[in-house]
């Protein structure tokens, strides 16, 4: 099984959409209770049948943001795997349990796992740890007796943990292609539409094991780790000749919480899938970053809850899907008109007030950008600055205008903080710039861009950089598309309006 950790380490990525936190700590407390007498030194319980030895259990418990997974033997020759967190996995998707009937090298083997755990030398006495339970029982032979012995995964001494983890990875791995599919969630990214200016975006979920699944439908979800999350995005770019490039930051879209347009197809806001069955849940939402149309190849992730049959406890609650990945072809840019663009803008803007470039800082990417003074996030100043991508900001004082238009100049150290896109050429080398990314505009004319805008007054240069003063008096706001007003005193000087933010 070719997961990006150790078995040693616990699995990461969960969500809870249907338990109270309060009941899923109270369950992870019974099931730690039952398995472990103490942290440090293993128990043992006399009480075990003959016909129990040779069986045993290793269980990773979930957290707050991480998935649980189970590997059991029953001691004659059934092997139990379950996995509720494939987000990291580069071989297994979704989540399930899996059994395999043992025979011949494998049952062997499977044996010496079982006599690893009986080692008298299983458990560090010095061992400490506070993690999540990973923890183990096991039912070995103490002369004609039959002993249930538990204890802590993390205390196995580095030798056997490895001898241990050899064998039982082998057989989930092959439990996993080969074994019986009891239960087998699986979603993918399926379809983005764009219909009557919105996007619309499908995913599926597929039941491929014995058992029936249900969960609640992701509009339900709160969109975060321990709430319900669900979203798709784009990991590689596919090129005319066929070829894949990997790309960051482009097409990506968050559905847990937003509208799902088909919720009349599950009654009572539960989707059901029967064994072999799939459905397709359609959102209505926006994408998170600007991106362009082409073919793409789609990863994702699902943090949720689900109720299935026999799920053992790998399965019951918090789990975390691995996505099956998908290639999906988009048909137009994003954004592509201005209503996008200021849709784009108020998003990527909030996302990056908690991202500001700091003195002495590179610019991470093109943009108009707001001062703010490093001691006190209330003295923004009132224009905004254009710095491309590699620029690094000043480590002098600044001197501005303040947001507020109240007269009063910030002056002193700064950090810039991203607002808008920066006026931007209809092609390359043109010197006509895309309407809506306009930052000064002509009197008598239409707005470009909807915000604030203020006047500017040549100050009497003639130079190629002229300088202006600007009339805080002037400051109004105005939506796309109405007449930009005309500028009172500026007399025979030169005179625009600058935009100054939304």
């Amino acid at each position: 099984m070719r997961i990006k950790r150790d078995f040693a380490v616990e699995p990461k990525g969960v969500a809870n959409i249907a338990l109270v936190q309060g009941l899923f700590m109270s369950t992870i407390f019974l099931l730690s209770f039952f398995f472990l007498w103490s942290t440090n030194v293993m128990a043992a319980d006399n009480k075990a049948s003959l016909g129990d030895g040779g069986k045993f259990t290793l269980l990773w418990s979930g957290g707050h943001d991480w998935g649980s997974r189970e590997i059991s033997f029953d001691g004659n020759r059934r092997f139990y795997y379950a996995i509720g967190d494939t987000l990291h996995s580069d071989s297994q998707t979704g989540v399930g349990a899996f059994q395999l009937e043992l025979q011949n090298a494998d049952l062997e083997e499977v044996k010496t796992a079982a006599n690893v755990l009986c080692d008298k030398s299983i458990q560090k006495d010095d061992f400490k740890t506070t993690d999540s339970p990973a923890i183990f029982s096991v039912t070995c032979f103490e002369g004609s007796a039959a002993v249930t012995k538990k204890g802590t995964l993390r205390a196995i001494p580095d030798d056997l943990k490895s001898k241990l983890y050899t064998i039982t990875s082998r057989l989930s791995d092959k439990a996993y292609l080969e074994g019986k599919k009891l239960v087998k969630l699986d979603f993918a990214p399926d379809k983005v539409e764009y219909r009557d200016g919105k996007f619309i975006v499908s995913v599926r979920f597929v039941n491929s094991g014995n058992r029936w699944i249900k969960f609640n439908t992701p509009d339900q979800w709160q969109g975060t780790t321990w709430g319900g999350r669900l979203g798709i995005g784009a990991i590689n770019k596919i090129g005319d000749n066929g070829v894949s490039e990997s790309v960051k930051g482009s097409w990506g879209f968050a559905l847990g919480g937003q509208k799902l347009i088909n919720r009349d197809e599950f009654h009572e806001g539960l989707v059901t899938l029967n064994p072999g069955e799939s459905k397709i849940l359609k959102f209505q939402t926006i994408p998170d970053n600007k991106a362009s149309k082409g073919e793409y190849e789609f990863s994702g992730v699902a943090y949720m809850s689900i109720e299935c049959e026999g799920g053992g406890a790998a399965l019951s609650g918090l789990v975390v899907l691995g996505p099956i990945k998908t290639r999906v072809t988009i048909d137009r840019d994003y954004p592509s008109t201005p209503e996008e663009r200021e849709q784009w803008e108020a998003t990527h803007r909030a996302t990056m007030s908690s991202q500001p470039v700091k003195p002495g800082e590179a610019f991470a990417e093109d943009g108009l950008y707001r001062a703010v003074r490093t001691n006190s996030s209330t003295h923004r100043s009132l224009q905004l600055v254009q710095f491309k991508a590699g620029a690094v900001a000043t480590t002098d004082s600044v001197k501005m205008p303040m947001e507020n238009g109240n007269g009063v100049n910030i002056n002193g150290p700064v950090q810039w903080e991203w607002q808008a896109t920066a006026p931007t050429p209809v092609k390359q080398w043109s010197f006509d710039m895309i309407d809506d990314t306009r930052q000064f505009c002509a009197p008598g004319s239409t707005c470009p861009r909807s915000g604030r805008w203020v006047a500017r007054i040549n100050a009497g240069s003639d130079s190629l950089y002229p300088e202006y003063r600007h009339d805080l008096s002037s400051l109004v706001t105005l939506r796309r598309g109405q007449p930009m007003p005309s500028i009172k005193g500026a007399g025979e000087r030169r005179a625009d309006w600058e935009w100054v933010g939304a």
